[in-house]
């Protein structure tokens, strides 16, 4: 490297992919230290670098990808001139399942072995339609550069003992588990770090609390509805955690009140990390304002409202995302079908554009019907105090009639469901038609792994 570092942009221009892989935590250390510099740039210089990396973006979708090419081609769009947001904002969206039509046309023929070769990936499949594309090693490296410099902004002590408690844990077979001896990549690869215990989350809720009561660590990573389950089962039994410092989520939602929770029953700060597998970190909690972060380094993000407009801070739209450096399988201006609520510029001083919440898919709207759409408010905070309502999930079959799901520590008394369902109807604003179905240990999770605790199905395609 020169002894002016280059802003990242041209440092991911002009950089070849090692021939030796040990090679591979210099350049994550590089990244990192242009990350550190480049999150402090104001945000017209950030969305200038933006705009100069989605010409090369275009210019290689359209030489490269027959998709874009066509696409282009029907909308008269060349690219080459020097883009405006205006332009770009004339683009046509990208949704999901446009991704899984396209199959291989949607993927470059360029030659990127520079790039560090193809990274192959899938999503989850949460919303029943999984998505198959290509990455390159660089777009890991930097989503690596970005999961470090979130440790960074959160202090955490990388010696302590992390728990994670995910889907996809190779030996992590309940009830034990397995152990490593560092937090894996790409923290290990830079730093000494403690140890690592990690579960599956095929483990029920007690035997998860019994192996984090085992392991104690210092930090615990896990997804937003199964932390609100562990943390009301430690408020029943009293336990604590008494190593606990931090609170990691990924995944799904975070509520306010799940954030509460975590404060009132384990005293420790939840921090979460928005994220997909198809874009990598797309945005992270600021350590001084709570706010979400965009990682504008690596995508670029619009909230956009009914009108296809950019929302302005306090107003809730669509989120937009645009991978900035895969040029294996570009993803320009993809539906997320996630929707935020845009912020205002941050008070720690950061030109990372910020998201004030992010507040989940189209398909977690209730609907009135008047055809009045609302985040549902469902009483939740008031289920324990009637009734052993361990868990949750509401899921609104037509205008009138939603099915009611409780996983439950008894049967519930006629009495009990009549209070739930005033409570309910109440919170929702409305007196729809309650259906109650029980299930004794949790409610099924769908593909993926993930929870949602309101699912609308009046709209299959939401």
């Amino acid at each position: 490297m020169p002894e002016t570092k280059p802003d990242l942009r041209s440092y991911l221009k002009r950089v070849a992919w090692p021939a030796v892989p040990s090679q591979h935590g210099a350049m994550l250390q590089s990244m990192q230290h242009q990350l550190d510099e480049t999150q402090w740039w104001s945000a017209a210089r950030l969305l200038e670098h933006q705009l100069l990396q989605l010409n090369e973006l275009l210019q290689h979708a359209y030489d490269s990808v027959p998709y874009y090419r066509r696409r282009f081609d029907a909308i008269g769009f060349r690219p080459g001139q020097r883009l405006t947001i205006e332009a770009w904002r004339e683009l046509p969206l990208l949704t999901r399942r446009e991704v899984q039509s396209a199959g291989s046309d949607l993927a470059s023929s360029a030659n990127l072995s520079q790039y560090g070769g193809f990274v192959e990936t899938q999503t989850s499949g949460s919303t029943g339609e999984p998505v198959r594309l290509r990455g390159t090693g660089l777009d890991q490296l930097l989503w690596e550069a970005i999961t470090l410099r979130e440790h960074h902004w959160h202090g955490r002590d990388l010696s302590g003992k992390l728990a994670s408690i995910r889907v996809f844990v190779e030996g992590g077979e309940p009830p034990d588990g397995t152990l490593l001896d560092d937090w894996g990549p790409p923290t290990s690869e830079l730093y000494a770090t403690g140890p690592a215990a990690m579960l599956s989350l095929t483990a029920d809720i007690e035997t998860q609390a019994r192996w984090l009561l085992r392991q104690e660590p210092d930090y615990l990573l896990t997804y937003p509805t199964n932390l609100m389950a562990l943390i009301a089962h430690f408020s029943r039994r009293g336990d604590r955690l008494r190593n606990l410092r931090a609170v990691r989520t990924v995944g799904e939602t975070v509520t306010p009140a799940l954030r509460v929770a975590c404060r009132d029953v384990w005293g420790v700060p939840l921090v979460d990390v928005y994220s997909s597998q198809e874009l990598g970190c797309i945005a992270a909690q600021c350590p001084v304002s709570g706010q979400y972060h965009v990682m504008a380094e690596s995508v670029l993000v619009e909230i956009i409202g009914s009108d296809g407009m950019p929302c302005r801070p306090g107003e809730i739209g669509r989120l937009v995302v645009t991978k900035l450096h895969n040029f294996a399988t570009p993803l320009i201006r993809y539906e997320l079908r996630d929707h935020a609520e845009a912020g205002a510029p941050c008070p720690c001083g950061r030109g990372l554009p910020t998201m004030s919440r992010i507040l989940g898919r189209s398909r977690n709207l209730l609907t009135l019907p008047t055809g009045e759409q609302s985040w549902p408010v469902v009483g939740f905070r008031e289920y324990r105090d009637i009734a052993p309502v361990r868990q949750y999930q509401l899921v609104q079959l037509t205008l009138q009639d939603i099915e009611v799901r409780f996983a439950v520590d008894r049967p519930l008394t006629g009495a009990e469901e009549s209070r739930l369902a005033t409570v309910i109807q109440r919170a929702l604003g409305y007196p729809f038609r309650l259906k109650f179905v029980y299930f004794p240990d949790e409610i099924p999770r769908g593909p993926g792994g993930k929870f949602e605790e309101f699912v609308s199905r009046l709209d299959a395609s939401s």
